[in-house]
C-alpha cells in the first residue's frame, strides 16, 4: 500500500521535475535563442517561415541573454551568435521574409523604422521586402538578428539557420 502511494507521487514528480530541468535555457552574453513552438492551434497562413502570432513554428521574438524557461517539449530553443561585424568589413543583410520584391528590383527599399534588422514586427509592418537589403551593416557592429529571417553575409563568415 505505501509502496504504491509512494509510486504514485515519485513517478509524475520525477517527471515534472526532468520536464522543468529540460524547459531552462541558459543564453550566453554572446548568444540568442531562436524558439521553436511545436504545437499550436494556430495555423501560419502567410507565405513567411516566422510566426508572428504564436502558431507552431519559428517564433519571431528572440530571447536575449540570460536564464530563460520555454516550456519543453512544446518549445525547443536553439543557439545562434550575435552578428558580428569585424573591422574592414562590412555585412550584407539578406530578408527571407516580407513582401516580395518589385519586378525589375534588384534591391529592396529601405525605411529607417527599419533601423539595424533587430525588430521583425518593425520590420514586416512597415513593408519591408525580401531580398538583399540597400544598406549593409558597419564595421563593428554587433546585433542580434534574427536566424530563420535575415541572411548576414561579411567576407569570412555568413550568419544564418544552421551556422
Amino acid at each position: 500500500m505505501i509502496a504504491d502511494l509512494l509510486l504514485f507521487v515519485a513517478v509524475p514528480a520525477l517527471a515534472a521535475l526532468y520536464v522543468a530541468a529540460r524547459s531552462v535555457v541558459v543564453i550566453g552574453p554572446n548568444q540568442v535563442g531562436l524558439v521553436t513552438k511545436r504545437v499550436s492551434r494556430l495555423h501560419n497562413i502567410t507565405d513567411t517561415p516566422v510566426a508572428f502570432a504564436g502558431e507552431a513554428g519559428y517564433q519571431a521574438d528572440l530571447l536575449m541573454p540570460g536564464v530563460r524557461f520555454k516550456l519543453w517539449p512544446n518549445h525547443t530553443v536553439a543557439l545562434y551568435p550575435w552578428v558580428q561585424v569585424p573591422a574592414g568589413e562590412i555585412g550584407v543583410v539578406i530578408s527571407q521574409i516580407g513582401e516580395r520584391l518589385p519586378t525589375g528590383a534588384k534591391s529592396a527599399v529601405y525605411r529607417p523604422e527599419f533601423g539595424n534588422f533587430t525588430d521583425l514586427g518593425a520590420f514586416v509592418n512597415n513593408g519591408g521586402q525580401k531580398g538583399v537589403q540597400r544598406p549593409v551593416l558597419p564595421p563593428g557592429t554587433l546585433v542580434p538578428v534574427h536566424p530563420v529571417a535575415f541572411l548576414v553575409i561579411t567576407a569570412t563568415k555568413a550568419y544564418k539557420t544552421g551556422s
